[in-house]
């Protein structure tokens, strides 16, 4: 059984979305919260598995958040997924360049949330086509120096020819089977490689500081 919990500017909403989990099976939603402090309340007994964020909360509210579980470079535990109302809202970049597994927009249907939630808990992660520009343009302005002995082409944090292909083809919309199917991979192999793509981003030190902007 994994642990849920949710920190949510509305909480009729979010008691909603609570139910909608809790009914799923192999979810148990121990907790939901509306601010900071109520949230430390919850984890006193252990973290959950994970967290699921609106990102409508008071810009310092998410960055005390993301900066406690994710400043010392810890992921996994929680794994975070972002709600946000549009791929094209600022903040979600924000979260994802700063913790963030994965993210939810409340466009889409309440099945695609669940769907969203079982691939974060899977190793995977989703992004559309704005989002992988977004990427593609932090990378690229991105000035890697061969620095140590192993130099650029053997740091981990670097974008490989399949991460640049894997973004190319996102941004210009291409599904994921369309994106396996070019890379020669499984679905669920492109999830795992854009986890991966969001951890080396997440990595980047030259990503600069926290801003969640309102």
């Amino acid at each position: 059984m994994s642990t849920v919990v949710l920190m949510h500017a509305d909480m009729q909403l979010a008691n909603r979305l609570r139910d909608l989990i809790a009914a799923a099976p192999g979810f148990d939603v121990t907790g939901v919260a509306d601010n900071l402090p109520a949230l430390r309340d919850l984890f006193k007994d252990g973290l959950p598995d994970l967290l699921i964020v609106d990102l409508m909360l008071p810009p310092t509210h998410l960055k005390a958040l993301l900066q406690s579980l994710r400043g010392q470079g810890s992921f996994g535990q929680p794994l975070i997924l972002a709600l946000a109302v549009a791929v094209d809202d600022a903040r979600l970049m924000d979260a994802l360049r700063h913790g963030a597994d994965g993210y939810y927009t409340h466009a889409r249907s309440a099945t695609s949330l669940l769907a969203a939630i079982e691939r974060l808990m899977n190793g995977e992660s989703a992004m559309s086509p704005q989002i992988a520009r977004q990427v593609m343009a932090h990378f690229d302005k991105a000035a890697w120096s061969d620095t140590g002995a192993g130099g650029e082409s053997n740091n981990p944090m670097r974008m490989t020819e399949t991460d640049r292909l894997l973004l190319q083809w996102t941004a210009e919309g291409y599904l994921v089977s369309e994106v396996a199917r070019g890379l020669q991979i499984t679905p669920q192999a492109v999830g795992v490689r854009i986890r991966n793509i969001y951890r080396k981003l997440q990595f980047d030190l030259r990503s600069g500081p926290l801003s969640l902007a309102a």
